[in-house]
């Protein structure tokens, strides 16, 4: 707010509540109060998507900072020219400016905030008065893309296993999974065999953690937190057990993101078992988190409209 003016984007009508996918319409309006007449050189608006990282390590006794971006779309419409000269006026009051963008009808990753950087998509209104005069407004709206549905084994089942050799005997761990693929909210039944020939009593553990990527000048910073972590029961010395566990994936958990160039959100299932005195064996298999149930079944609904 600068010499009596106000400007913001009002009142953004989209064609789903809540989140966009690809060659959706975006129609709203911009906004101007005015308390007082003003010059006017250009009033516009701007429909971006981009993604951006940015960390800093340490090497040596000098921190070098990482940084890199990658534009997805740029688009633009001018809602009111001025004549060059400085003689447009706005005059006192409200001015509205309606304006209507269709997003690329192309795969784009889906909106996201790592640790280390994101994924953003927005509309940006900028109004230039003088050439040192300039207000701008901002408003973010979520993406989601729907690449993350094609991907090769998606419905596979997984499967890892992990032996242990000691002077006492052996211990193998097994699990299984039903597919590579699930979606928010839904519940991932483990099926673990645990061989315990030796003579120590091990404990399972299991883990849902989420592994974030982030790409600048040829380097990779990886940033890992656990997600669900819950703990077994013992299996005892010289027995066999086999066991069903079932994790449930949190509701609102981001979609996984494969398809950024400098920047990766991937999901695994880990157990792990505890054996004293030793290493404990772990088995990791790759998950992929699509979109939830309710906006799954709202694509599925469409796509069955449009075949009908």
């Amino acid at each position: 707010m600068r010499q009596g003016c106000v400007l913001w984007v009002w009142n953004i009508h989209t064609e789903r509540m809540g989140y966009q996918k690809a060659g959706d319409t975006i129609t709203g309006r911009v906004t101007l109060e005015a308390s007082k007449e003003t010059s006017l050189q250009s009033l516009f608006i701007k429909a971006k998507g981009k993604a951006e990282v940015k960390w800093t390590e340490n090497e040596g006794q000098n921190p070098v900072a990482y940084s890199g971006k990658k534009k997805y779309f740029s688009l633009q419409i001018l809602l009111q020219e001025g004549k060059g000269d400085g003689s447009e006026i706005i005059y006192p009051g409200r001015h509205v400016y309606p304006f209507t963008f269709q997003i690329p009808a192309k795969e784009m990753p889906s909106s996201y905030m790592g640790k280390w950087g994101k994924i953003t998509y927005y509309l940006k209104a900028k109004l230039i008065r003088t050439l040192w005069l300039i207000d701008r407004a901002k408003t973010e709206f979520t993406y989601l893309s729907k690449t993350n549905m094609i991907i090769p084994g998606l419905r596979e089942p997984q499967h890892g296993s992990k032996i242990l050799f000691f002077a006492s005997g052996d211990i193998s761990l097994d699990i299984h999974i039903e597919t590579m693929g699930y979606l928010s909210g839904e519940a991932i039944k483990i099926l673990v065999e645990i061989y315990n020939n030796s003579t120590r009593t091990v404990t399972p553990n299991f883990y849902l953690y989420e592994e974030q990527s982030f790409f600048a000048k040829h380097k990779r910073n990886i940033y890992t937190n656990d997600i669900i972590k819950e703990r077994g029961d013992p299996v005892m010395a010289s027995t066999r057990q086999t066991v069903t566990k079932v994790l449930t994936i949190p509701p609102q958990l981001p979609v996984s993101l494969l398809d950024c160039s400098i920047l990766k959100l991937e999901y695994r299932l880990k157990v792990t078992l505890d054996v004293p005195t030793a290493k404990d064996p772990e088995v990791k298999l790759p998950l992929v988190i699509l979109l939830d149930k309710s906006i799954a079944a709202e694509e599925r609904q469409q796509e069955y409209s449009w075949s009908k």
